[in-house]
């Protein structure tokens, strides 16, 4: 007798359970259904302040974003854009956003000199440390040009050094640490006399000259096999203690075929700051 008293109770326990949950999902719907009425920011964001987790909260936060990403294309400046990438550094829209920046930027990095780009210094920030190195622009106009609009477009923020060859070589900068990875392009080579000496940053590249494209190495011992078969463009004034350390992080060595020198432990580019 007191089992079905028992059963009777927990049953009607889930009952109102049932009832409330369905009560507050209704609740939910209409609330999300007046924000799509009013359709904007300020109403997406009032729900999800209300129903943070939601059943319709990812389909506010990604309109909330997708809003967001309008704004700055109706603004079309620089700025605009760097302000979404700030609010949503992992958006789905992200790859969109920093193509039309790359535009925009590489429009204002076409005006700049080589006396220009003598002057300014490209700060590499990892999970390491900081790394700062110095443009040759006498040497490699187009590939400082090519790099400093990739940086100032926030290309490389969250990229990898994909390949980490202890006291040899580090190398990074391409899309989701792929081997091939790179930013839709190639630019053509300019080698020079720059030696690839301890500090020294080149453009990595396939097997033809003019494949670079994104991904950068940086020297930690002098490689004279590809002296004047890469194009080195800076190097490392600051930091090369950095590039070191990131340098003997753990990898799965020779027999892992391409993925042989990529650490085990992702090695993030937070940004290059140019300055």
């Amino acid at each position: 007798m007191r089992m079905k008293k028992n059963n009777s109770a927990l049953i009607i326990f889930l009952m109102t359970i049932c009832v409330f949950l369905a009560g507050f999902s209704s609740c939910e719907e209409k609330a999300f259904k007046r924000a799509e009425k009013q359709n904007t920011i300020t109403a997406y964001e009032q729900f999800l302040k209300k129903y943070p987790n939601g059943k319709f909260s990812w389909m506010a936060a990604q309109r909330i974003e997708w809003f967001s990403l309008e704004q700055a294309q109706d603004k079309n400046t620089i700025e605009a854009y760097e302000d979404y990438l700030r609010r949503f550094p992992e958006g789905n829209f992200r790859a969109m956003a920093i193509k039309e920046l790359e535009f925009l930027v590489g429009v204002e990095v076409k005006k700049l000199t080589v006396e220009q780009m003598a002057q300014m210094r490209g700060l590499i920030k990892t999970d390491f440390g900081e790394i700062e190195i110095k443009f040759f622009p006498q040497k490699a106009p187009e590939t400082c040009r090519n790099f400093i609009k990739l940086a100032k477009s926030h290309f490389y923020d969250g990229t990898q050094f994909h390949i980490v060859m202890a006291d040899y070589l580090i190398q990074g900068g391409s899309p989701g640490g792929a081997p091939n990875g790179g930013p839709g392009y190639m630019i053509k080579a300019e080698f020079n006399d720059l030696p690839n000496v301890p500090g020294a940053v080149g453009m990595a590249r396939g097997s033809h000259p003019d494949s670079a494209g994104s991904q950068f190495y940086i020297c930690l011992a002098h490689i004279p096999e590809r002296d004047r078969q890469y194009t080195v463009f800076a190097m490392v004034e600051k930091g090369l203690e950095v590039a070191t350390e990131i340098s003997h992080q753990n990898a799965p060595g020779p027999e892992a075929g391409a993925d042989a020198y990529k650490p085990f432990k992702p090695v993030y580019i937070k940004t290059i700051e140019i300055r």
